[in-house]
């Protein structure tokens, strides 16, 4: 998954280790873009790429993601970041933006470098679900997110129900003759989100 901020792009990784001051959290590695870590048996990885473009890799613990994507072909670019920790929450900013980690729950939310909130993930995190897909074994993917109560959302691609804001609506993206699907929204307060493929015949 990618954020980005003012219709821009990036990406971070590092590499020290940061451990919580509270007995229940758990530990994150620093890398040269940002940082690693495993909440609640899911590994999560925090990469920027520009000072307002951030990427998020979710898998299963043991599982990594490998896949070289089709879609996101851009390389992590050195970007300066600080990380700073406050009992459960992991805080990595760049002039930018400032994503948080909570590493006794394993959501993220995302703010501008003042302060302002833009998009959180809800609680219950990134879920995984194992399915067979016509005989290779592979996972459904679900994250959730938690938008403002009047926040309208565009994009997604091309559809004929005639909604231009995506609030409330239910999307089945499969590509067919008059719809044409594109795992990307964007919201009215400055910030896009890029939903990219975690596992081979998995959800986008």
């Amino acid at each position: 998954m990618f954020v980005m901020i003012k219709w821009s792009t990036f990406l971070l990784l590092l590499t020290a280790l940061c451990i919580s001051n509270s007995s229940n959290a758990q530990s994150c590695q620093k890398t040269d873009l940002g940082i690693k870590a495993i909440v609640n048996s899911t590994a999560i990885e925090i990469q920027y790429y520009t000072p307002s473009t951030v990427r998020v890799l979710k898998s299963p613990e043991g599982r990594p993601f490998t896949k070289e994507s089709l879609s996101v072909i851009k390389k992590p670019q050195k970007t300066p970041f600080n990380v700073k920790q406050q009992g459960d929450l992991v805080n990595v900013r760049t002039a930018a933006l400032n994503v948080v980690l909570n590493l006794k729950t394993g959501d993220i939310f995302y703010s501008t470098a003042n302060g302002e909130l833009l998009l959180k993930e809800k609680r219950e995190g990134a879920q995984f679900t194992p399915f067979n897909d016509a005989g290779n074994n592979t996972l459904t993917v679900q994250q959730s997110f938690v938008l403002d109560n009047d926040e309208p959302i565009y994009g997604l691609g091309q559809q004929q129900q005639g909604k231009m804001s995506q609030r409330n609506v239910t999307l089945h993206m499969v590509q067919g003759n008059l719809d044409d699907y594109v795992p990307f929204f964007q919201s009215v307060k400055g910030y896009g989100v890029f939903l990219g493929q975690l596992f081979p015949h998995g959800v986008y």
